[in-house]
This record gives C-alpha cells, sequence and structure tokens, in this order.
C-alpha cells in the first residue's frame, strides 16, 4: 500500500502511466472541445510554418477551423450502442427493483441525470480515450451514531455514481490480487468567492484506501483558462489536507471501477480504438489550414515588369500603363494550380481515411462474408455483432457497471459477499457492420469525394445498409450539409 496513514500534504504528481497516456487524452479532448479549443492550444496542434511571421500566423490560426470527424464518429458509434437505453434489472430476471435501485436508476450522480443519461455520458469519454472510471460516493456519517439498517433509512442515506475521466485518475496502486489499494483522484469544482463576488474554479485531490478516505484542498489560483483540455494542474502542487478529514471506509474497498474500451496494454493502460482517426483529425486540421493559406496567395495574380526598371510607371485603377522601352514586357504570372489541386486530393484522402478509420471499429473479427459452405443464414449469424471494437468496449462497460452496481449495494448493506450484483445492466446496442459493407462504404465515400456521387445517393446507400437509422430525413440532411457547406464543424 502507498502509505498507512494519510499525509498532511499531498502533491498532484502522477504516475508513470499517467504520463505515457496523457499527451493523446489531451489531444482527445482538444478534438472533442472543438475549434475554440484546437486553437487555444496554438502551436501544439497547428505548428508554424518556416520562417512564418507571429502576425501571419495568428491570422491563420484565428482562420483555422477543426472538421469533427473525431467527435461525429464518437457519437456516432456511442449512439450505435446505445440504440436502446440501457436499463437495471434483477440478476434473477425476477424480482422487483428495490426502492434504492429505482432511486439510482432516477438519479444515478444525484445532479439529476438519470442511469441511462449518466451511463451514455460516461461510456462516450471512455470510448474516446479507451479508459474511464466510475466512482461510487456516499455520504459520510458516524457509524457510533448510526448503526442498523433503519437508522441508515431514516437519514435519508444512499450512495450514488461519479464518472471520473481517466486524465483525472492521477496515481493507482494495486495488490498481488489485482485490488485497487489506493488512488489519488483530481476533482474539480466551484466556488464562491464572497470577498471578489464572483464564482471561481478549484481544485482538490481525494486519496482513497481500503481503510481511509482524505480530501486535499489548496488555496485558490487559477485552474484552466478554457477547460481541463488547456492546462494540466501543475504536478508538484501542494494540498494540504481538509479539516476532519480522514474518515474511515466504511465498505473495507476503494470504491473506483475502470472501465477499458480499447486496446488494454497494462493495468490503467488501454489505448482507444479510435486513436488512428484522432491522430487523421488532427492531421487535416493542419493540412487544410495550410491549403487554404495557400488559396489565399494563389488567388492574387502578380504584376511581372521585365526589361525597365520601373521607375516611370504608375499602377493603379483608371490608369493606363505606357511603357517607353520597346525590350521592356509587363504581364501577369498566375499560379498553375497543380500545386493546390494537389492538396485538395490530399484532403480529399484525409476525408476517405477518416471515415474509414471510425467505421472500423464496427468491424466483427468474423465477419468477411459467407463461407462457400456456409448458408446466407448462417453468414448473417456470423456477421451480427460478432466481437467488433464496440462490441467488445460494450461488454467491458457493462461489466463495469454492474461492479458498480455491487459496490452500491455494498454500501447500503445489501450486497452479496461474492462479489454478485442483486441487480445488473443490459444494454442492447447495433454494433457490427460486416467487412464488406465496410469496403463498399468507403467506395461509395469516394466516389461521393470525387464527385461522381450526389449526396442523397450517399445517404440512400448508407440507409440501405442500416449504416443510418430508417427514419432519417435524407432531404433536411442534404439541405443542411448544403447551408454549411463552407462550415465543417456544422456538418
Amino acid at each position: 500500500m502507498a502509505f498507512e496513514v494519510m499525509p498532511k500534504t499531498i502533491t498532484a504528481a502522477v504516475s508513470p502511466a499517467y504520463k505515457r497516456q496523457v499527451n493523446e487524452w489531451q489531444m482527445i479532448n482538444a478534438l472533442l472541445g472543438g475549434t475554440g479549443v484546437m486553437r487555444a492550444m496554438g502551436e501544439l496542434y497547428l505548428p508554424r510554418h518556416e520562417n512564418e511571421s507571429q502576425k501571419n500566423y495568428t491570422k491563420r490560426l484565428q482562420k483555422a477551423v477543426l472538421a469533427p470527424f473525431f467527435k461525429r464518429a464518437v457519437n456516432f458509434s456511442t449512439g450505435k450502442a446505445f440504440y436502446k437505453p440501457i436499463t437495471i434489472q434483477a440478476a434473477d430476471n425476477k424480482s422487483e427493483l428495490s426502492d434504492k435501485i429505482l432511486e439510482l436508476v432516477n438519479d444515478a450522480n444525484k445532479k439529476g441525470d438519470s442511469f441511462a443519461k449518466f451511463c451514455n455520458t460516461s461510456f462516450k469519454d471512455a470510448w474516446a480515450k479507451g479508459l474511464g472510471f466510475i466512482y461510487v460516493e456516499a455520504p459520510a456519517f458516524d457509524p457510533n451514531e448510526v448503526r442498523t439498517q433503519a437508522q441508515v433509512e431514516a437519514i435519508g442515506y444512499r450512495p450514488y455514481l461519479v464518472y471520473v475521466p481517466a486524465e483525472d485518475v492521477l496515481d493507482i496502486e494495486i495488490d498481488e490480487d489485482g485490488q485497487i489499494v489506493y488512488v489519488k483522484l483530481l476533482e474539480r469544482f466551484t466556488e464562491f468567492n464572497e470577498s471578489l463576488k464572483v464564482t471561481e474554479e478549484k481544485t482538490r485531490i481525494r486519496v482513497v484506501t481500503p481503510n481511509e478516505i482524505a480530501v486535499y484542498e489548496r488555496p485558490m489560483t487559477a485552474v484552466a483558462t478554457a477547460s481541463r483540455q488547456v492546462k494540466q494542474t501543475p504536478e508538484f502542487t501542494e494540498y494540504a489536507i481538509m479539516t476532519d478529514y480522514p474518515i474511515a471506509n466504511n465498505i473495507g474497498l476503494v470504491p473506483l471501477v475502470p472501465i477499458y474500451t480499447g486496446e488494454k496494454k497494462a493495468d490503467f493502460e488501454c489505448v482507444s480504438s479510435l486513436i488512428d482517426l484522432a491522430y487523421t483529425n488532427v492531421q487535416y486540421f493542419q493540412d487544410e489550414s495550410t491549403h487554404e493559406n495557400a488559396i489565399q496567395f494563389a488567388e492574387f495574380p502578380l504584376l511581372i515588369l521585365t526589361g525597365s526598371d520601373g521607375k516611370e510607371i504608375t499602377i493603379g485603377a483608371n490608369k493606363m500603363i505606357a511603357i517607353k522601352d520597346d525590350k521592356a514586357n509587363l504581364k501577369y504570372v498566375e499560379h498553375s494550380g497543380k500545386a493546390l489541386e494537389a492538396g485538395r486530393l490530399n484532403l480529399e484522402d484525409l476525408r476517405v481515411k477518416a471515415g474509414y478509420c471510425g467505421l472500423k471499429v464496427l468491424m466483427s473479427d468474423n465477419a468477411n462474408g459467407k463461407s462457400a459452405n456456409s448458408t446466407a443464414t448462417e453468414a448473417e449469424i456470423e456477421n451480427i455483432d460478432a466481437n467488433s471494437e464496440l462490441k467488445v468496449a460494450s461488454d467491458n462497460f457493462v461489466d463495469s457497471v454492474n461492479y458498480a452496481l455491487w459496490l452500491y449495494e455494498l454500501y447500503l448493506g445489501t450486497a452479496q459477499p461474492n462479489g454478485q450484483a442483486n441487480y445488473v445492466a443490459k444494454l442492447d446496442g447495433l454494433y457490427s457492420v460486416s467487412q464488406s459493407d465496410v469496403r463498399e462504404i468507403a467506395a461509395l465515400m469516394e466516389l461521393k469525394s470525387a464527385g461522381e456521387m450526389r449526396l442523397e445517393t450517399l445517404y440512400k446507400e448508407f440507409k440501405r445498409r442500416g449504416t443510418v437509422s430508417d427514419d432519417l430525413d435524407i432531404e433536411s440532411e442534404v439541405a443542411f450539409a448544403e447551408e454549411n457547406r463552407n462550415n465543417p464543424e456544422g456538418v
């Protein structure tokens, strides 16, 4: 264990595993944050060109717009996983939900979010990053005064769920049995400053062991200028333990549940299934900015004068140019457009690549189409939800939620001692498509990008394959795309 007795002060120092992953979490948060956050990151995601002045770079940065490929893929695949809202049912499929479970269904986090909404937003963030956590919180009470179940009911005691993003789990340790024995969490909150009469952003640290829980605060300083996407808490900032802490951990376990939705590399290290799409999206952001900048210069032809010093020539509106020197030659030089066309084709290729990276998480491992010896029905069964990355991630998420439900009951004193929850979550989604469908969809997108297929036809093909909902209004989507043709973030 990290320590037996809670220290009086602690820092925001992070684990080696955290350091290995934080750069990708930061990139993903920026992509989810949109154009404003990407611009705020400056040269980190939009490097300055060689010999580009700060003034010109600032202008280019202010014009850069993020095409939300990654964000749309996260939302789309999350919608597939939560095609039907997640529900809670009795493990025996017979019993009714208890009153405390019904309270959880209606308000999972004591902020008014239903269990279905809490799970949807939690999965979305964990799916984007490959890793997330659920912390089961419970109000503190004096065990010497509240001893019986009736007394617990009388004070209205109820645990609740808190989603903790991966970047807020600063350090974590497990024992030889794989049980979490120590965790350090960064908590972000707001507090009203009475002297300044303004709400301020603050951070604190929560340290949890099987025996104790402690919360540490520090004097207020500026946190993030825009959001957690822009600035991380200084690693060695010191926090002091709050009054009345530490308190006893009544359940004897660290109530933190990891959610693995990507490729697990080690304990609490996981690579997002959408990481290739994230990097492609950043590349597109950079290349599109370069392309737009090149177009700006290529739009204006250059007036070239040869064979004369040009001292007696005046250029301007309503002016006639007279050249006395017979050898002089005055002409416009325009860009041939070949480099611009190459840039445009590069962007089209990146769009197709982004589309494929978003679709591949829906591909099942054995969805290669039917074999020569299988019937059409057998091939169809093989293709349904068979081990696609999204399906695996959803199954892992449900397992994590089920353990969180067991911890919830453990706080209430109604849990079974073997770790099996009395109530379990159920999630039915549309998880996968066949690899042949993915190849066909990619080919269709290439045809659309090349201008050889109308958007309306593309949507019809998507609907025929079940890629989009049957009730999608194609006409309105086409109209929306047309209106936002020059605004990638709105499309």
